[in-house]
């Protein structure tokens, strides 16, 4: 079986128009997935997982939990990077990512 690369996964998260809309919502503000759904205009189950995703590879941070009502916690989540750069240069495609919040993210654990 062969691995996927974190530059694999981002460029699957960032090809259609979810990944961008996301990105852009919360580049300034940090929002819980509801919020981010509703201004992206996205299906929450959608959203849910697309915002799951994009923690895993370092896209966004979950910045804060906010412990609502009857124990109800809510994670708000933040864009981890201030630029992307893809190229393809001889055969070989590639991205860079300049990260904000915490330098390079964690290993991904993707099968």
């Amino acid at each position: 079986m062969e691995m996927i690369t974190r530059d694999q996964v981002i460029s699957k998260l960032l090809a259609d128009e979810y990944g961008g809309k996301i990105l852009s919502v919360t580049f300034n503000n940090a929002l819980p997935v509801q919020e981010i759904s509703k201004a992206c205009d996205i299906p929450i189950a959608v959203a849910y997982r697309r915002v799951l995703m994009m923690e895993e590879v370092g896209l966004l941070n979950a910045v804060f939990v906010d412990e609502k009502k009857r124990g109800r916690k809510v994670k708000y989540y933040k864009c981890n990077v201030s630029t992307i750069r893809f190229s393809f240069n001889e055969g070989k495609f590639s991205i860079e990512v300049d990260w904000l919040l915490s330098g390079t993210p964690p290993e991904m654990s993707i099968p």
